[in-house]
């Protein structure tokens, strides 16, 4: 018989799920090939006041973070992160770059740089808010 339970801990369930589903997909699509990637931005003292996070896995990047501080924004910043990001993908063969952004982040940022939306979840994280989700190949 097979018991469904909620457990208290998810260390011991999250690992056997990924190795499960990591050896489905291998077994699909080969390995993920993965890479985690980041990139920082650091002031005069050292300070980290921007960067973004990812990962590079099969022949994508996935854009999981990216932030810049607020007295830093409008400089062109982001754009070099992202461009930053995605001559690292394309060192690392990857063909295209997806991830996701809140109405309240940055929706209209993206698409300036090329890429395209590519899905929409109303109502998220709130009611009258959105997550916007974009592709672009390299």
């Amino acid at each position: 018989m097979i018991a469904i339970a909620v457990e208290p801990g998810q260390d011991e369930t999250r690992a056997a799920v990924v190795r499960g589903l990591s050896a489905h997909n291998e077994a699909k699509v080969g390995p993920r090939n993965t890479k985690p990637l980041a990139i920082s931005l650091r002031d005069e003292s050292g300070s980290i006041v921007g960067g973004l996070v990812g990962e590079l896995k099969w022949e994508w990047l996935y854009v999981d973070l990216l932030w810049i501080d607020e007295a830093h924004r409008g400089e062109g910043l982001g754009e070099a992160l992202v461009a930053r990001a995605e001559q690292e993908a394309r060192e690392h063969g990857a063909k295209g770059v997806y991830l996701g952004t809140m109405s309240i982040q940055a929706p209209k940022f993206y698409p300036r740089l090329g890429y395209r939306e590519c899905g929409r979840m109303e109502n998220y994280p709130v009611a009258g808010e959105t997550m916007h989700y974009f592709t672009k190949a390299l």
